[in-house]
């Protein structure tokens, strides 16, 4: 029997495309739509061949724009979040903002047959403007909300708390990827949901991983890339956090190793890659510069959107991972990392039970005081800390790359 899928939400496909792309493999009966997908960077290409998007209308009409209209005079959560956004949060322009954004999206249900076709609709990223939707579903259709990470860690206004525990008591299921977050969830939105959650990390991307055992043992490549990128060919490669956000506390650490020992040992990685924009990608790399300059560090920033080869060989070539952002909900990147066989050092604030559960092997800090002491032990017993690293790559293929999630992926959307 044929399962529809609409997915609705956060469309960034370097994620979607995992996911769904696992999903058909493993059951082809599935049909998933994806309106409004989008790719991280220019420089990111994902596949779409996952998605059925053939029928999905979107043509504008004038009928349709007028029954939308009527639609919104005549339902409670129109008038109910307009006026908590005019009189709570004292947002005027807000406030019509979601009338022009309600409006739009139940056009889009109205050339669509409000999607009576569909099974399941999935929304991720679960913030206030990617849910809009959510209360246009029919009331008999299957509703699954995916928390990523963030949305849940680093989202505090009132308007989203409102609207997310609405939406989360309107669905049918939850999804987030570990037992903290989970926790999160029922202290933050009320523990009547926990019979609704269930606990699910996101497929990998296995394509890194198969591209990473080809290029495991080419010291060659290994090297031409550390050439290419400034990386170091006789010292400690040490990458720090994973993209360009501030949220990864690079400057922190930096600042944390001020006194490291062996500090002529190590090479610096800070790849201001995304989640920046380009205005405040000049002033943070130019407080990055200064403060790797003044402490005498050797090191390299680079600006690069790995993909393909060249991300599965940036894994490889780097020895170390240091990541201790504010939030976090699973990195796919220290996991990859885990894989290459980095030393991870993390902090114990993130909700990584899971990694755990599978059995890895990395170091906790609990504050940044603590990470030159654990750093120096590391470098002084490198060989030893790099060999037990090695031992994650089996513990990551056989907890991550098997059909175990995918399976249970596959009965939360049926």
């Amino acid at each position: 029997m044929n399962k529809k899928i609409l997915v609705l939400g956060l469309g960034q496909n370097n994620f979607l495309s995992f996911l769904y792309a696992a999903l058909k493999k493993y059951d082809p009966t599935f049909t998933v739509s994806v309106p409004f997908y989008n790719e991280i960077t220019s420089d990111s290409k994902n596949d779409t061949w996952m998605y059925n998007n053939e029928n999905i209308v979107f043509k504008n009409t004038i009928i349709s724009f007028l029954l939308s209209i009527i639609f919104c005079l005549f339902s409670n959560h129109f008038y109910q979040t307009f006026f908590f956004i005019l009189f709570v949060e004292k947002k005027i322009g807000k406030s019509f903002h979601f009338i022009y954004k309600q409006v739009i999206a139940k056009h889009f249900f109205i050339q669509n047959n409000n999607f009576q076709e569909f099974d399941t609709f999935h929304f991720h990223f679960l913030q206030y403007s990617y849910l809009r939707e959510l209360f246009l579903v029919p009331k008999e259709k299957k509703i699954v909300c995916s928390f990523w990470g963030s949305d849940l860690l680093r989202t505090h206004d009132i308007l989203n708390f409102y609207f997310v525990k609405k939406a989360l008591n309107r669905c049918t299921l939850i999804t987030c990827q570990s037992q903290e977050l989970k926790e999160i969830i029922l202290s933050k939105y009320g523990r009547n949901l926990g019979f609704k959650i269930q606990i699910v990390t996101f497929p990998v991307y296995e394509k890194i991983y198969d591209l990473m055992d080809l290029n495991y043992d080419n010291k060659e490549m290994i090297k031409i890339f550390k050439s290419k990128f400034n990386y170091s060919n006789d010292k400690i490669n040490i990458l720090i956090g994973h993209s360009g956000s501030r949220a990864n506390n690079h400057l922190q650490i930096i600042n944390s190793l001020a006194n490291l020992k062996n500090k002529s040992k190590i090479h610096l990685i800070i790849n201001l890659n995304y989640a920046i924009t380009a205005n405040e990608k000049e002033s943070y790399k130019k407080e990055l510069i200064d403060t790797l300059s003044a402490l005498k560090f050797s090191s390299v920033i680079l600006e690069k959107f790995f993909v393909n080869d060249e991300l599965a060989i940036s894994r490889l070539a780097s020895d170390i991972f240091i990541h201790a952002p504010i939030s976090d909900a699973l990195s796919a990147t220290m996991l990859e990392l885990l894989y290459a066989s980095n030393i991870v050092i993390t902090g114990t604030w993130l909700p990584y039970k899971t990694y755990r559960k599978a059995n890895l092997n990395y170091f906790e800090i609990y504050d940044f005081s603590e990470l030159p002491e654990k750093l120096d032990l590391i470098i002084e017993n490198f060989k030893i800390e790099k060999e037990t690293a090695s031992k994650n790559k089996i513990f990551v293929s056989d907890y991550f790359l098997s059909d175990l999630m995918i399976k249970k992926w596959s009965q939360i959307l049926s």
